[in-house]
């Protein structure tokens, strides 16, 4: 009877053809993960070009547009999609919509608007920071279309926030480590190679964008890998994307309503212009993020999550259904 059984089951393998090889693996009945992140990216980016399409020709008003609204969707199609190819649930993804996720998804906020006032005080103090304007209305000619457009454009803010912490961190790092530990890698490697990739994806763009911003190559590298470990951190350490949406949403409506670029066309407190001189102007500007990290650790503990090993982290980001 042993024997039958053991030539049987290399039948059954053999079975499979080239291309269910190719697209699953030998134990798991899902995609494997490459495919289901392509996959999930793909339909996330056609349904963006579909969206903005369709309100390119229909001439919609820019107010309408600012809303990110074909981003919107596209999120929603790409989390049915990766919850369907990953045989999870939409709380396992990182949407445990409940009274504690916005209870995070606050604490990030406030988390989000203390760091970036401390870097903006820094920044102000090593004179890199000058102030230019205050109560700039941007395109706004008056107090109901000033309330609109502030109101449209942290709308258009929140849904970026949440889907570039979906896509490069719940997608991505989910995915990727849970690939890599079915090539037999262990969790430690598989959820540091996910991390990297992340890193990689997120944070290129960023230090490229930083750069030729401010002029600083090393300023732009060193902002994407502390906005990287900030927001991984955040997502690791909790296993939701309430803590880092939050931070990432308050990062990006301090940027742009609080203390905006003069060439921004939206509202906003105050107009500055940024640029960074030396290193150690950069080390006194990224501090803040650095201590980020340390209050992200200390909030994951503060709310239960007591075991922040590598392990820990695996489970409450891969092994949760």
């Amino acid at each position: 009877m042993d024997l039958t059984n053991r030539e049987e089951a290399p039948q059954a393998t053999d079975r499979r053809t080239a291309v269910e090889q190719v697209l699953y693996g030998e134990t798991d009945t899902r995609l494997r993960a490459t495919w289901r992140i392509l996959f999930a990216v793909v339909v996330f980016i056609g349904l963006v070009i579909i969206g903005e399409t369709i309100f390119s020709a229909a001439d919609v008003q820019p107010v309408i547009t600012e809303l990110k609204l074909p981003y919107l969707a596209a999120l929603a199609g790409t989390v049915v999609v990766a919850v369907r190819l990953g045989d999870r649930s939409v709380s396992s993804v990182g949407f445990d919509i409940n009274a504690v996720w916005f209870r995070e998804l606050a604490a990030g906020i406030g988390l989000g608007l203390i760091f970036q006032f401390a870097v903006t005080v820094i920044w102000a103090r090593t004179g890199g920071l000058t102030v230019t304007d205050t109560a700039v209305r941007g395109v706004t000619t008056g107090a109901s279309s000033l309330a609109i457009i502030t109101g449209v454009s942290l709308f258009g803010l929140l849904v970026t926030a949440v889907w570039e912490e979906f896509v490069f961190r719940s997608l991505l790092i989910r995915n990727a480590a849970e690939g890599l530990a079915a090539r037999s890698v262990s969790r430690t490697g598989a959820l540091a190679g996910a991390i990297i990739l992340s890193a990689l994806v997120f944070g290129l763009p960023h230090a490229f964008g930083a750069a030729a911003e401010f002029t600083n190559p090393v300023f732009g590298a060193l902002q994407a890998v502390l906005s990287v470990s900030y927001f991984v951190t955040a997502y690791v350490a909790t296993g939701s994307l309430a803590l880092p949406i939050g931070i990432h949403f308050a990062s990006n409506t301090w940027l742009t309503l609080v203390v905006g670029r003069p060439t921004s066309p939206y509202p906003k407190l105050f107009v500055a212009e940024r640029t960074v001189a030396g290193t150690i102007d950069t080390l006194l500007i990224l501090l803040p993020g650095a201590l980020l990290v340390v209050v992200i650790l200390w909030w994951a503990r503060f709310t239960g999550r007591t075991g922040l090993s590598i392990n820990d982290a695996y489970q409450r980001i891969i092994e949760r259904s």
